[in-house]
């Protein structure tokens, strides 16, 4: 089955592929922020997908919130299916901390981006391929 990254998304790092979705990081170091993008072709919202990955894509995004929640303790996690910008259906899952610069406001009310530092970002990626590293979910 063939299947294409919309442009925007295919900027992001790729971290894992799950059963259905790839995850990919947000190069954004105030925020560790992942998207669950389904791959499957011609999906600009849930409701496209049929009800078995309907159904994976509801425990993949279960798997990954939880790998977040203990791996960087927000205060919050962030989850959203937008679409505005970026047509193919993708779930983004931010960690949130009252110390991070756009606490409480959305990530996208903070107008300065900053990338990770190569140290770092390797770092997550390493910590992160390896715990979405072979699952059977």
């Amino acid at each position: 089955m063939t299947f294409d990254l919309h442009p925007n998304l295919s900027k992001k790092i790729f971290i894992a592929n799950l059963p259905l979705c790839r995850v990919l990081l947000e190069d954004e170091k105030h925020y560790p922020w992942l998207f669950l993008v389904p791959r499957r072709q011609n999906t600009s919202r849930m409701m496209d997908l049929n009800e078995s990955d309907q159904l994976q894509l509801i425990k993949e995004l279960d798997f990954v919130q939880k790998i977040m929640w203990e791996e960087f303790q927000p205060t919050q996690l962030n989850v959203a299916a937008i679409g505005n910008k970026t047509p193919q259906l993708h779930i983004h899952v931010i960690a949130r901390k009252l110390s991070d610069p756009a606490w409480p406001n959305t990530v996208w009310d903070h107008s300065v981006r900053s990338p990770y530092d190569e140290s770092l970002k390797n770092s997550i990626v390493q910590r992160l391929k390896y715990l979405l590293s072979p699952i059977t979910l």
